[in-house]
């Protein structure tokens, strides 16, 4: 785990990094950059932190770092859910130690200082020590709270100081990636607690996030995939697809792959073409809910592969957050999304989620190999610039954000790094940053 810097980042002049087709090359190297970075995106703006389904029970809890910081989300007695600074009042200590548990309190392995799961201070030993000032000890040092905390469809997010805007704001289109995701669950509801397989990628934190949704490289990076795994859901030449690439607005930004599974109206094109035959308990539970036409629907043009800035990417059927370590090194964390009750599904996603993201798995590791070179090649002063133009002259706004017809094109890069660059120089707005204002909220 790398030390906490707290001194304020030198002075960057943004500006200059970003142009509308390329970044500078420092923009993944700079430790200047990269502690700006920590104080106006994961300590100033929303910060996916965790999902409601890790945390069921009164009591459950797991801990998480946000901007270098540790901190708890826990459920308290009432249900709940808080993030509080992982660190005792009393003298700095780490207070929880273990990834997840479930406890009514929090005891300090130090001096013994106890707090409730809710971050108040219930315990001191000695406290006579104290004397008269006991009670504002006691009142005064609870454990610190999140400035703002708020979820969307159990996806919760953490502003550590007053936040620019709402959650709804912040997240703007790339709520419909959400609700499409959960349209696959009949209870609308998902279950995250397979674990999270962890990556440790020695490349800046913004690579792994801009390559999620990069329609370009697959063929040539992924090569080793399309070999062995046939057919392929959909051609990965982008002239023989209907797959768009869009910038939502706001950072977010995805690979739309249902113009393409619309066009062939096949159901689970996406998950290996399985016969609905062969899931006859999600099938129904689905219909139930949903009706026969919904369903269909849901099945034929299946999960979103979408960007959600800063740190959360919903792999179609995996859930990615990413923990920025440095200029230098990030953790991407994997899940497979499981659908509560849909065990003849599950059982399958959590298959293929090892197949493409453990540790021997096809995708994650390809992507991994390609941060670290990419970071290798960037350590080199020139040529200074990271060039994103493909498909300028191609990009298209419609009421869904500025997209283009071309898979290949850079069109998620650019608008990623336009709103990359409001927000370190503070100019993020509670509106979409994209050309096109008509942003839609929940």
């Amino acid at each position: 785990m790398t030390e906490l810097d707290t001194r304020p980042p030198r002075a960057v002049d943004v500006p200059a990094l970003v142009k509308p087709d390329r970044v500078h090359g420092s923009v993944y190297t700079s430790q200047e950059i990269y502690d700006l970075e920590m104080t106006r995106i994961f300590r100033e703006g929303w910060v996916f932190v965790a999902h409601e389904s890790e945390v069921p029970e009164p009591g459950d809890y797991i801990t998480r770092r946000i901007g270098g910081e540790p901190w708890i989300v826990a459920r308290g007695r009432d249900g709940v859910v808080r993030v509080l600074a992982n660190r005792c009042t009393h003298r700095g200590n780490r207070l929880c130690n273990a990834d997840a548990g479930n406890s009514s309190s929090f005891r300090c392995p130090y001096h013994g200082w106890t707090f409730s799961n809710d971050g108040t201070l219930t315990g001191v030993p000695m406290r006579n020590g104290y004397g008269e000032q006991f009670d504002a000890v006691l009142n005064g040092l609870g454990l610190k709270p999140a400035a703002a905390v708020d979820s969307y469809r159990g996806f919760v997010f953490a502003c550590l100081s007053t936040p620019p805007k709402t959650l709804l704001e912040h997240l703007g289109r790339a709520t419909t990636a959400m609700d499409r995701l959960l349209a696959l669950s009949p209870t609308g509801e998902l279950d995250l607690r397979a674990g999270w397989m962890k990556h440790d990628m020695p490349c800046n934190w913004k690579m792994v996030m801009e390559n999620n949704v990069d329609g370009y490289h697959a063929l040539f990076t992924h090569a080793s995939v399309y070999d062995a795994v046939k057919p392929a859901k959909v051609s990965h030449i982008p002239s023989k697809v209907e797959v768009w690439v869009r910038d939502l607005g706001d950072g977010h930004s995805e690979i739309d792959y249902s113009p393409e599974y619309t066009r062939l109206d096949e159901e689970f094109v996406w998950f290996g073409r399985i016969r609905r035959e062969k899931l006859p308990r999600y099938v129904a539970a689905m219909e139930e809910a949903y009706g026969p036409e919904d369903t269909h629907r849901a099945f034929v043009v299946g999960p979103p592969h979408t960007l959600i800035f800063p740190n959360l990417f919903l792999a179609e059927m995996n859930i990615m957050m990413v923990e920025p370590m440095g200029p230098g090194r990030s953790i991407a964390y994997t899940t497979p999304a499981l659908i509560p009750g849909a065990d003849e599904l599950n059982e399958k996603m959590l298959r293929r989620a090892e197949g493409a993201m453990g540790p021997a798995g096809f995708l994650i590791a390809d992507d991994g190999e390609i941060g670290a070179r990419n970071q290798l090649g960037l350590a080199g002063p020139a040529p200074e610039w990271v060039v994103l133009s493909r498909g300028t002259e191609s990009d298209l706004n419609d009421a869904t954000g500025i997209v283009n017809h071309d898979k290949s094109a850079e069109t998620p890069q650019r608008g990623w790094w336009r709103h990359w660059a409001s927000v370190l120089a503070g100019q993020a707005s509670a509106g979409s940053d994209s050309d096109d204002k008509g942003a839609v909220h929940a």
